[in-house]
C-alpha cells in the first residue's frame, strides 16, 4: 500500500512538472483584460483633458507642428484613443489565438514596451530641442527590414507613448502610415529573398 501511494505521488509530481510551463506559455489577452487596459487608458486620457481644461485650456496640436496646417484639439484624443486601443488589443488577441501562432503574449508585451520607449525618446528629444530625431527615425526604418515593426503592439506602444506630448490623433495617423510602410519593408524583403532562393534551386 505505501508503495502505491509513492507511485501516485511520483506520478502527480511528474504531471506538475510537465504542466507547469503551460501556465506561462498559454497566457491570453482575455476580454476582461482588454476591457481593463482600455478603461485605464480612457481614464488617463480624460484625466489629462480635464486637467488641461481647468489649467489654461485644452491645447491644439497642428500637423507638422505648423500653425498654418489644420489644428486638432486634444479632446479628440479622448474619443479616438480608447477606440484605437481596443482595436489594437483585439488584433493582438486574434493573432495570438490563431491555431498556428508561435508567438506568446510575453513577446507582444516586450514589443509594446519597445514601441513605447521609442515614442518617449522621440517626445523627450522634441520637447528639449535635442536634434537627433532624424537619426532615430533612420535607425527605425533600418530595423523595419529586420523586425516586424508593423505589428499592432508596436503601434499601440508608439501611440500611448507619444500621445502626452503630441496628442492622440497625430501619433495615430503618423503611426498607422509608418505601420503600413514597415509592413511593405518587412514582407517585401522576405518575398524578394524567397524569389532568389527559388531561382537558385531551379
Amino acid at each position: 500500500m505505501p508503495h502505491r501511494c509513492g507511485l501516485v505521488t511520483n506520478e502527480s509530481a511528474r504531471r506538475l512538472i510537465v504542466e507547469k510551463p503551460q501556465i506561462t506559455t498559454n497566457m491570453k489577452l482575455y476580454r476582461n483584460l482588454r476591457i481593463g487596459i482600455t478603461t485605464v487608458v480612457t481614464l488617463l486620457v480624460w484625466g489629462h483633458i480635464l486637467w488641461d481644461h481647468f489649467h489654461g485650456g485644452i491645447p491644439t496640436h497642428y500637423l507638422l507642428h505648423d500653425k498654418d496646417m489644420p489644428g486638432i484639439p486634444n479632446w479628440w484624443g479622448g474619443i479616438a484613443l480608447p477606440i484605437f486601443t481596443w482595436f489594437l488589443l483585439y488584433r493582438v488577441h486574434k493573432r495570438i489565438e490563431t491555431p498556428h501562432n508561435k508567438e506568446s503574449l510575453k513577446t507582444s508585451v516586450w514589443r509594446f514596451f519597445g514601441g513605447f520607449l521609442f515614442a518617449v525618446t522621440i517626445s523627450i528629444c522634441f520637447v528639449h530641442g535635442i536634434e537627433v530625431t532624424d537619426y532615430i527615425m533612420g535607425l527605425i526604418f533600418i530595423l523595419a527590414f529586420i523586425f516586424p515593426l508593423y505589428k499592432s503592439e508596436y503601434l499601440l506602444g508608439w501611440v500611448l507613448g507619444a500621445s502626452y506630448t503630441f496628442g492622440a490623433i497625430i501619433p495615430i495617423l503618423f503611426g498607422s502610415i509608418l505601420a503600413l510602410l514597415f509592413f511593405i519593408f518587412y514582407k517585401g524583403t522576405r518575398a524578394i529573398v524567397k524569389v532568389f532562393k527559388l531561382k537558385k534551386t531551379v
